[in-house]
């Protein structure tokens, strides 16, 4: 299973599944992307966890459910299948669509035991609650936009953008447009260089300037290195 965001060991139980389509779209023509809404309750009945799986709907472009996502990136995890591909013939195409439907299914049920094995999990560790707090924010988003891909880590750019210009207006005294590169800095140390910035961005709002000062040396030593 592709995850572009989100992953198994973490299931949000909200999946949107998307698969671009190449010659005759089955559900509308012209369609260039075919997708699906799965919901699966942790609410469950005894042992079994409902789930509605929503009809699939076709969209005319990549843009299109990048903009459905944007807003609402973070409620969902999000799935790339493989391309589909109608063949000509009627017989062809009917069992060509049979068998599509089957791997829907198995990936349905797949996706069910991931939200089944979180929740057990959850159970022996606890929940953390998320924190509304600001730099909190930026941290958690700035993990989900280095660990996305496709589709959703395009809509997460679009989220992750908005959120630096409100810390532009909001918190001048944060370098925030470096912290905006240091995003597209790959790897590990990518890794590090954005831990950095949001501890001297701590730092800097609990007035700990001497503690700012000597993560800045920090940083600068990695962004020489790869700047």
């Amino acid at each position: 299973m592709n995850f572009e965001r989100g992953s198994k060991n973490n299931p949000t139980g909200n999946l949107i599944a998307y698969c671009h389509v190449q010659g005759e779209n089955p559900i509308a023509p012209g369609g260039k992307l075919i997708a699906s809404n799965v919901v699966v309750s942790f609410l469950k009945l005894g042992e079994n966890f409902p789930v509605v799986t929503f009809p699939p709907i076709a969209l005319s472009s990549k843009e299109e459910l990048l903009q459905i996502l944007t807003h609402t990136i973070d409620l969902y995890d999000v799935v790339q299948l493989p391309e589909f591909r109608l063949p000509s013939g009627k017989d062809e195409g009917n069992a060509y669509i049979q068998e599509r439907m089957e791997q829907f299914n198995s990936l349905v049920m797949r996706y069910v035991e991931f939200c089944k094995a979180k929740e057990v999990k959850d159970k022996k560790s606890g929940v953390t609650p998320v924190s509304d707090e600001p730099l909190e924010t930026l941290a958690n988003l700035s993990i989900e936009f280095r660990n996305s891909s496709g589709i959703a880590r395009e809509a997460t750019k679009l989220k992750m953008d908005r959120l630096v210009n409100l810390f532009q207006s909001n918190y001048p005294q944060f370098d925030i447009e470096n912290f905006r590169k240091a995003l597209q800095f790959p790897g590990q140390l990518g890794d590090e260089l954005i831990g950095l910035y949001i501890q001297k961005f701590h730092a800097i709002r609990s007035e700990n300037y001497e503690g700012a000062s000597d993560i800045k040396r920090k940083i600068l030593a990695i962004e020489d290195t790869v700047f």
